[in-house]
């Protein structure tokens, strides 16, 4: 458990009060979960067999004593691996495992562990005091989990000595509480003197940074639709960091999309420079911040991690890094490599000592990648979290559940397994064909009742997974004690691969709702999916520990759509809609009817629609942009558009930051006309400034509606029958936020001016028309539906001229 305070009444747990010493290794060579696998069974393996010989065993005695100090009490619980309880004293026994070559652990010697002896030795104090004094003694029992071998040591039980031990940690705990309230006291009167003005007076986002205020100050959560240019970076910032300083409170800023990081670091850099001491860091991937030329982190592989936290003590690098304000990886990356340790445990271990986090959404909703350090409890109320972008979590979340198993990898790892000599890997082969056979039968179940079909909907039997997973996972635990013991290592391990994706299925199968639907697909030789409907209810547990979540998005319309899909509660949730802060004449917003961009039409009207693209930028000389909803249609269409003025830049699959980057110095030199094309949803439609003569016009091709596919229609079908708007979730409300965030990239300022074209009947019809922004239409001829889209392009330019 985590220390907890209240007033003057100190909570903990026995080992909150242990020191553990810099000397143990860092990472071990098992994978987190399965380490403490082991030693679970380790310790229940040492209980079990002491119960059938000794009646008067008990295990997991649980010990509960409160301790006065100073002006304090300390409230200490602990639970007591063996106690045997004896007429003229009690024995104790505490269990620990290790992980050790045979003749290592045989010449072991136990002050090699002094936290483990520490540890049993607070537990007889304790225990000591629940019987009035009576005598104790102590063991401390070693497993090695190469091989289950045991060891007893006999502790010496000293108990003025250990009386002095809890006292010096009694006294290092207040102290540390006492330093916080004093630290607490000047942060309050130092935030008061920061001004917190924003560059320019926009009336829309003071509103959000009042609500944002009002949410945290109650402990509600709040979802803000706002504009592009509304600000919305500073709005949710700004107020967030002033409670944060107020109520010793820290702030998790996540985004989806790198530029938005730097947005909320140049937000923050203006109060650092006045003087508040706020600590803030960047956190990226560890594998964008090795060091080496091949990514695996293991101490016999990386130099990096070996004995890294005697090195890092010994370096002063964490007092080096935290005498700036503001800390990013590459900051992190040179000191690191410079004091030869690995860059992103350096940052993991900057987390405890940092104010305001910016990072991935992966660090807070991805099981796999969650930041248990700072999230190992489930409370997170010391936590704000600001969700940047929060159209897109909800894509995320889905993915985050959605796992998947190929009869192929399979196959092939089989058929590696079967070729090995030693014997855990017969035991791997076994466990590998338990889950193979039951996709075989899904195949052969799909030839027999579902000829001609890709897919087709199955229930999973748990029982079978379970005994599949339980056999592969005693196989895959001996096979990394047989690395350990080989001295093998192994870079992207296939067999450690398969084995998280497995477990992380078998997870998934045991979500009970109807929200996960479980399906076989018959191509590549058979992959069996269980797709997440609705992520909600995993969104919205964790969520709701944050002491206040902010979800802001230019695209968050309709409120209640986002807030049921991203699981926001109702009762704790506040709505906010803005207006845009920028003049609505400087823009013009035309509809292009009478014109299909559905799938079938599409190559009988890409000439149509290069056409009008070609006459809309010969109007006015300028940089546009024209956004597609695939790189198929973006490519059709591109074959007719020949001999236009200015040069073209087409967005391509999988392009980099650096190649978007480079496009944007080319339509911010303003040289050449330059016509964009690229597709919604991508690096150019969301996270982007287009600002002033970086782009007069945006031109959208359709709405960016989901391709239809067997998952896409499972979703429409779970969301008709939970909501009765299964079309609207699954299809038109995503392709239309696509719409929006495409069309933000025009209009960045009070200055700029352009137009818009949004070509397609679909968008003159109500269902989708309806779900563009209300600030689009306060005045009547706003948004204007016309064939005649020349005339009224020449009207607002001419009357932009004449304004100038």
């Amino acid at each position: 458990m985590a220390i907890r305070i209240e007033n003057n009444d100190i909570y903990l747990a026995v080992r909150d009060l242990v020191h553990y010493p810099p000397d143990q290794p860092l990472i071990s060579s098992f994978p987190l979960p399965q380490r403490g696998v082991l030693g679970q069974k380790a310790h229940r393996r040492v209980q079990e067999s002491k119960q059938k010989h000794f009646g008067l065993f008990h295990r997991e005695f649980t010990v509960n004593r409160a301790y006065a100090y100073r002006d304090f009490t300390f409230h200490i619980q602990g639970r007591i691996d063996g106690v045997y309880q004896l007429s003229d004293r009690m024995e104790i026994e505490e269990i620990k495992s290790v992980i050790l070559r045979p003749a290592e652990f045989k010449r072991l010697q136990i002050e090699r562990y002094p936290h483990f002896s520490e540890q049993l030795l607070f537990y007889a104090y304790l225990l000591q005091d629940s019987f009035d004094g009576l005598e104790v003694q102590t063991f401390l029992i070693l497993v090695n989990l190469i091989n289950n071998q045991q060891r007893s040591f006999p502790i010496v039980y000293n108990r003025m000595q250990v009386e002095r031990m809890l006292q010096v940690r009694f006294e290092e705990i207040v102290q540390r509480i006492l330093d916080e309230r004093q630290k607490l006291a000047e942060r309050q009167a130092l935030i008061r003197k920061i001004q917190f003005d924003l560059p320019e007076e926009r009336p829309q986002q003071q509103m959000m940074m009042d609500e944002v205020r009002q949410a945290l100050e109650s402990g509600a959560h709040l979802m803000a639709s706002a504009p592009t240019g509304t600000g919305k970076t500073a709005a949710a910032l700004y107020p967030a960091i002033r409670h944060a300083y107020l109520n010793n409170k820290k702030i998790f800023f996540i985004t989806s999309k790198t530029t938005q990081q730097r947005i909320a670091v140049e937000t923050v850099l203006p109060l650092i420079a006045q003087g508040l001491p706020l600590k803030a860091m960047v956190i990226t991937a560890s594998e964008k911040m090795c060091l080496n030329d091949v990514f695996f982190c293991h101490p016999s592989f990386c130099p990096y991690i070996k004995d890294y936290n005697q090195r890092l003590l010994s370096s002063n690098l964490l007092p080096n890094l935290l005498a700036n304000d503001f800390i990013d990886p590459a900051a992190i990356s040179s000191a690191a490599a410079g004091a030869q340790l690995c860059p992103f445990e350096v940052s993991m271990d900057l987390l405890a000592h940092v104010d305001l986090i910016i990072g991935d959404y992966n660090y807070v909703f991805d099981p796999a990648a969650q930041l248990r350090r700072l999230f190992m409890s489930k409370d997170f109320s010391d936590w704000i979290l600001i969700i940047d972008e929060a159209h897109n979590l909800y894509e995320r979340g889905m993915n985050y559940l959605s796992p998947q198993i190929e009869r192929r990898k399979l196959a092939e790892l089989i058929a590696f397994t079967a070729q090995q000599r030693a014997r855990v890997y017969r035991d791997l082969t076994s466990g590998l064909k338990e889950f193979k056979s039951m996709l075989d039968q899904l195949q052969r179940e799909g030839e027999l009742n579902y000829e001609h079909q890709q897919y087709f909907l199955t229930q999973l039997d748990l029982k079978q997974l379970d005994e599949a997973f339980k056999q592969f996972e005693a196989a895959f635990i001996r096979y990394l004690i047989y690395k350990i013991r080989a001295k093998k290592l192994i870079v992207d391990d296939p067999l450690e691969a398969i084995f998280y994706q497995l477990r992380r299925f078998v997870r998934v199968a045991h979500i009970e709702d109807r929200a996960f639907v479980a399906f076989f697909n018959a191509m590549n030789d058979g992959v069996l999916h269980i797709q997440c409907c609705d992520p909600s209810h995993y969104l919205g547990e964790i969520i709701d520990r944050f002491h206040g979540v902010i979800a802001m998005s230019a695209t968050l319309d309709p409120m209640e759509f986002y807030r049921n899909l991203l699981g926001f509660s109702a009762v704790r949730t506040r709505f906010l809609q803005l207006d845009s802060p920028f003049p609505l004449e400087n823009r013009k917003l035309i509809i292009v009817p009478g014109i299909s961009t559905r799938y079938k039409d599409r190559l009988r009207n890409a000439p149509k629609i290069a056409e009008i693209i070609r006459n809309t930028i010969s109007v006015k000389p300028g940089n546009y942009l024209v956004f597609f909803p695939s790189f198929e249609f973006l490519q059709l269409v591109n074959v007719f558009l020949n001999q236009i003025p200015g040069e073209k830049i087409i967005q391509k699959p999988g392009m980099k930051a650096k190649e978007r980057d480079e496009t944007l110095d080319k339509l911010r030199a303003g040289q050449a006309p330059h016509l964009l094309m690229a597709v919604m949803g991508g690096i150019f439609s969301e996270g982007v400034d287009f600002s002033g003569n970086m782009a007069i016009g945006v031109i959208v091709i359709g709405p960016a509606l989901p391709q239809v596919s067997f998952e896409r229609e499972l979703l429409r079908q779970y969301y008709e029958e939970t909501y009765h708007m299964g079309e609207e979730y699954a299809y038109i409300y995503p392709g239309m936020n696509k719409v929006i965030q495409a069309v933000g990239r025009l209009i960045r300022s009070a200055t700029d001016k352009g137009v818009v074209l949004l070509i397609g009947d679909r968008f003159a019809d109500e269902r989708f028309n309806l779900l563009l922004p209300d600030y689009w239409f306060r005045k009547e001829d706003d948004v204007e539906i016309t064939s005649d889209y020349l005339k009224a392009l020449k009207n607002f330019w001419q009357k932009m001229d004449r304004a100038d």
